[in-house]
């Protein structure tokens, strides 16, 4: 029912961590995502940092030159900014431990988005579906968008299981 394009919709999310791992052990995630849309590109770093409250995390993010994320990727050089600022979360010696390729198709159904995802990693192929359910107060609730999504699975005879992050997933 899905058809993924290579030119459509494509994510190149590479992960970093210090030398030592300090990061995956602490449970944050240093991720650079490479957005591919047609013959656009958008480049965004983001810092997880996990909260007192259990699987929730403060994230921050920053858009990227192609050159900042160039350096990043093949020279493991922060860029400046609010992340690079943050030295005593990660030291600020960060290495490309990992890359995970994502073809995503979009589609709305009822009052959600759902995402479907093939994902490549390491030559083997993954397929994940999703949404994303906002904790904000806009309407329908969020108790009824997470009805809808696991409407949509049952209709479909998928089973629900919460992935894990993808910087634990795929090593």
């Amino acid at each position: 029912m899905v058809q993924f394009a290579d030119t459509k919709d494509i994510h190149y999310n590479y992960y970093f961590d210090t030398p030592d791992y300090s990061l995956a052990e602490r449970d944050v995630t240093l991720r650079l995502r490479t957005i591919r849309k047609e013959n656009n590109a958008s480049y965004f770093l983001t810092l997880k940092v996990p909260t007192i409250d259990t699987d929730t995390h403060l994230e921050y993010t920053q858009r990227l030159s192609e050159k900042e994320m160039r350096l990043l990727v093949y020279n493991n050089h922060l860029p400046e900014g609010e992340i690079k600022d943050l030295n005593s979360i990660h030291g600020g010696n960060v290495q490309n431990i990992n890359m995970i390729r994502v073809n995503r198709v979009k589609a709305p159904y009822k009052d959600i988005e759902v995402y479907f995802d093939k994902i490549s990693h390491r030559g083997k192929t993954y397929y994940e579906i999703g949404t994303k359910i906002a904790t904000d107060k806009t309407k329908p609730s969020r108790e009824e968008r997470i009805k809808q999504f696991t409407g949509l699975l049952k209709e479909y005879g998928i089973e629900y299981k919460q992935a894990r992050r993808r910087s634990k997933k795929y090593k």
